[in-house]
């Protein structure tokens, strides 16, 4: 079973780019209540304070674990532990990408400390974590950019701009926007992880 979080910024139309199962559990966190109730896609626990969903009459047809305005922890974080209770084979995160409060997409970014499985997506972007050892990626028409979190030294083949055993460092812009000019790209993470971001065209 997978468990899909799903935040804001929402993504408009989340069935177009995400295939959405029948098993799935469903986390909608604070506002993406309204959101996920408009694409008509079932809603199994919703998570948040509250403070900006406008129709608070939705909650009562749901289970809802209620968040104080004031709390050390973000709403999509505490949704995310919520999912970490369910026994489940992968997480996503929906959304959460842009939007007007900037600082949130920066801490979602962060989450791989606590979540390092997690996968988060919208219709223009995924991100991810990868851990040491060679991994294949092979998703065309894609501009992909490492990062190290915090540091790490990797090769890369496969790709326009190929590196062989390179310290990248946290704030090295260096492995921005590459991308594919075989059929897959390998990345070999020899020390230290890495997120990965996979942007459309």
């Amino acid at each position: 079973m997978r468990v899909i979080v799903v935040t804001y910024p929402t993504p408009k139309d989340i069935k177009k780019f995400f295939k959405l199962e029948d098993s799935d559990y469903i986390i909608a966190v604070d506002q993406a209540v309204l959101a996920l109730y408009k694409q008509r896609i079932k809603i199994d626990l919703a998570v948040g304070d509250f403070d900006s969903l406008t129709n608070h009459g939705i909650l009562n047809q749901l289970n809802v674990v209620r968040l104080s305005q004031e709390k050390d922890v973000t709403d999509t974080y505490q949704a995310l532990i919520e999912a970490s209770k369910i026994e489940h084979d992968a997480c996503y995160l929906i959304g959460g990408i842009g939007g007007e409060r900037i600082e949130h997409f920066i801490v979602h970014t962060m989450l791989f400390n606590h979540f390092p499985k997690l996968i988060i997506k919208d219709e223009n972007s995924t991100l991810f974590l990868l851990e040491k050892g060679m991994h294949v990626l092979k998703e065309p028409n894609l501009y992909y950019s490492f990062f190290a979190y915090p540091k790490a030294n990797l090769s890369l083949s496969g790709f326009k701009y190929e590196l062989t055993s390179y310290g990248l460092t946290t704030y090295d812009p260096l492995c921005i926007s590459n991308e594919l000019i075989q059929d897959e790209g390998v990345i070999t993470i020899h020390e230290g992880k890495v997120l990965v971001v996979m942007s459309s065209k």
